[in-house]
């Protein structure tokens, strides 16, 4: 086993490879009914690892003959593999809806086939589900379910979602397609509480400077889920999104904005190599993303690929959103994972769960405690002169004048790539950062955002893959 890599990921992935080295094994084989009957037998291995009980040869629809019939405490299916060399015509449906019409109208059937099947059978499942539902997995839903069969819960829901409320027929991503979702009419994004301006109070889009990848975000705010009056600790969950490109990054957001967990207080950064850009507000993290060859048209070697991290609040605490783009028209996503630091354990947790079958979160979800503070602080011993590069600003809230207040300011780094000068406990993350975003502890009127300004205490926490970062300033 590799030393570097951790025994839990290496124990998961020999426990996942079993039933898929015996699947491939198969492809060899010249007799087609021995294959089938080998499929039939790893299939009934992944029900009954994912806490299924299962039933071989079942009588649920004597006098005809099931593979294998499927119970857990809510839900009971009726199971038939079939591993044949051209598609599932409409005939094997018609017989499981045989053999489903001989049982409780409650049981729904479930065809697992490595050729998939043929128009005219898809057809006849949707136009005819009231004759009784059957649900397909095709060859790569195998794949994934005995890879993982702890995805049969989520992905029989899905299915069933999909036939029932949708009238269509879920087969999976078929080998070569890039299943798209789109948006449709979604309510728009939030903007942006904040409005960033120049040091001509020229409003911008971002704020811009020297940096490389890390996984940073600055807020003006970072929320203390272990704020609370009760002991204990808070508790961390982990969505690792199954999402193709940009396209389906921006559907997440949306989804999190439906949930009601997208605020205009929220903060971002984008990381190519050698520049950084710095914004706040849903809506403009969206338009930067869509903005990409405008932002890096002027880098003299950028990378083929961005990475991001986005921060906000939720119910109960906030959550990162992190990743990485290709830096190409595809703009296909790398990698995405939303990460939650909560005060404790929801107690209705169903939002969580509809994000985790929306974007078909590869496991389930585990909530786990910290098993520290999540917020660590940190004060300077002495005060640092900063270069202000920026302006934060927000709407005078209570007065009449209605003028906008400095509330933050983007400054030049007074500590890059000279960590002996830094305060102890200094983000290390920081060193190639040219610009940083920092709190302003006393707001002042924008026409008076001609101040000294000085650092003097920071605070940063960890989600699973994103550093949340708070800087604090002072005049």
């Amino acid at each position: 086993m590799d030393e570097d890599q951790p025994q839990a990921d290496y124990l998961e992935e020999r426990y996942s490879s079993e039933l898929l080295q015996e699947f491939h094994g198969l492809r060899s084989s010249s007799n087609a009914h021995q294959r089938g009957h080998k499929l039939e037998e790893l299939l009934e291995r992944a029900f009954r690892k994912a806490h299924y009980r299962v039933v071989h040869n079942a009588r649920i629809a004597k006098p005809r003959q099931t593979d294998f019939a499927v119970t857990s405490r809510s839900d009971r299916y009726l199971v038939e593999a079939k591993w044949e060399k051209d598609p599932i015509d409409v005939s094997v449906v018609g017989g499981i809806r045989d053999r489903m019409s001989r049982t409780d109208a409650s049981v729904v059937g479930v065809l697992m086939t490595v050729s998939d099947i043929n128009t005219e059978a898809a057809q006849d499942i949707v136009v005819r589900r009231d004759r009784g539902l059957v649900l397909v997995f095709n060859e790569p839903d195998i794949l994934k379910v005995l890879k993982d069969p702890h995805e049969l819960e989520r992905l029989l829901r899905q299915k069933h979602d999909e036939l029932v409320i949708h009238g269509r027929l879920d087969r999976g991503i078929r080998s070569g397609d890039k299943e798209v979702r789109r948006l449709g009419r979604r309510k728009e994004l939030p903007g942006s509480h904040f409005k960033l301006i120049d040091t001509v109070h020229k409003p911008i889009s971002w704020f811009g400077g020297l940096g490389d990848f890390s996984s940073t975000v600055f807020a003006l705010g970072l929320p203390d889920i272990d704020w609370v009056s009760g002991s204990g600790s808070g508790v961390s969950l982990d969505m690792p999104v199954a999402a193709w490109n940009q396209i389906e990054l921006i559907d997440l957001l949306h989804e999190l904005s439906d949930t009601g967990w997208m605020t205009s207080q929220a903060h971002w950064s984008i990381k190519q190599h050698g520049w950084n850009w710095h914004g706040t507000g849903p809506k403009a993290f969206v338009q930067a993303l869509k903005d990409w060859k405008r932002r890096t048209e002027g880098l003299r070697d950028p990378h083929h690929s961005e990475e991001f991290a986005y921060l906000d609040t939720c119910d109960g605490g906030f959550y990162t959103i992190s990743g990485s783009l290709s830096a190409g028209s595809e703009r296909q996503l790398l990698r995405c994972n939303v990460s939650f630091q909560l005060t404790g354990i929801p107690l209705d947790p169903s939002p969580l769960q509809h994000l985790y079958a929306r974007f078909e979160a590869p496991r389930r979800g585990h909530f786990r405690p910290l098993v520290e503070r999540s917020v660590t602080r940190g004060r300077l011993h002495r005060r640092v002169p900063l270069d202000v590069v920026g302006y934060i600003t927000e709407p005078e809230k209570y007065g009449r004048s209605n003028q906008d207040w400095v509330v933050g300011i983007a400054v030049t780094n007074p500590f890059i790539n000279d960590a002996t000068d830094a305060p102890e406990y200094w983000p290390s993350q920081l060193r190639e950062s040219g610009v940083l975003v920092c709190d302003l502890r006393s707001h002042h009127p924008l026409n008076e955002a001609n101040k000294s300004y000085e650092l003097v205490s920071f605070e940063h926490a960890w989600t699973s893959d994103a550093q949340a970062l708070r800087l604090c300033a002072d005049w």
